[in-house]
């Protein structure tokens, strides 16, 4: 006889939702799962301006089913890439126009265009240490 899965997601009334809901946010905010609100770009760059506030990163409250061959597909491409990856993330030609605030992501989206400003800036300027 063949097993029957439960029905998917599970069934919660509106207070069982409401806890779970607190207590994932608790969590995910007590383990650093948490970003800071966006700032204008002229905040970004005054060093006087104190965050007050963080947000938790988004999540879901329930693992999403995946189908076992795309997984296992998956699988069988994770070295190339990773290799593909790696590759990307040295080039910094390639990564200042893809994700610019000129022609890249960061013209269409403020919140990335402002991350890859703040971190070009630290970077063109040498505030990052050194990897050997």
């Amino acid at each position: 006889m063949a097993s029957q899965l439960p029905s998917w997601p599970p069934s919660l009334d509106h207070t069982q939702l409401e806890e779970i809901t607190k207590i994932a946010a608790t969590y995910a905010l007590a383990k650093g799962f948490a970003y800071l609100p966006v700032q204008s770009s002229d905040q970004l760059l005054d060093s006087d301006i104190i965050p007050h506030s963080a947000i938790h990163a988004p999540f879901t409250l329930y693992p999403t089913p995946f189908p076992r061959t795309l997984f296992e597909r998956a699988l069988r491409i994770q070295r190339a890439y990773s290799i593909l990856y790696a590759r990307i993330a040295l080039d910094m030609p390639f990564l200042d126009r893809v994700m610019g605030a000129e022609e890249g992501v960061g013209k269409v989206d403020e919140f990335m265009g402002t991350l890859w400003k703040g971190w070009k800036l630290m970077r063109d300027e040498g505030s990052l240490t050194q990897v050997v």
